[in-house]
């Protein structure tokens, strides 16, 4: 349907900017709205590198996932704070807002091939963005198995 400002330098002030706003309406406070934003900015870079080598959606937003997980996994560490405050921030760039956009808007204007393209590419991002949290948490739960294991002995 639209594609995005294909100026790279707007993407990325704006997708900081809207998610630093996202971290401060969430309460999120002090240096931990810079780290917020820090990791949106990569987050959209990772997904722009990734969309721009593979040229698919899903593993794009997959990897962007993946980073994200890692990153807030990290960043909690580091700032000693829950890593959903670095998680559900981090990931806001990619969130589908637009798929889910069109589908409605071809929903609701009865075109159906549209809805089940756009309604598609929905589901594939959002599964890429679950999927690549989960596959962060497994390795977490597991390394913390294994380090466990290794510390016993």
């Amino acid at each position: 349907m639209t594609e995005l400002n294909s100026n790279i330098m707007i993407q990325f002030i704006s997708c900081t900017a809207a998610c630093v706003g996202f971290a401060l309406w969430f309460n999120v406070r002090g240096k931990q709205v810079l780290f917020c934003g820090m990791g949106a900015f990569c987050t959209w870079g990772v997904y722009v590198l990734a969309d721009g080598l593979l040229h698919n959606y899903f593993f794009a937003t997959l990897i962007g996932a993946i980073f994200v997980a890692g990153y807030a996994q990290i960043m909690a560490r580091v700032n000693k704070a829950p890593a959903t405050i670095f998680q559900s921030v981090c990931a806001f760039p990619l969130v589908p807002g637009n798929n889910l956009y069109f589908m409605m808007y071809a929903l609701v204007m009865d075109m159906p091939k549209d809805t089940a393209s756009e309604g598609k590419q929905l589901v594939l991002n959002c599964l890429g963005i679950a999927m690549g949290f989960m596959v962060v948490e497994i390795i977490n739960k597991y390394s913390v198995i294994f380090y466990g294991m290794l510390k016993k002995s």
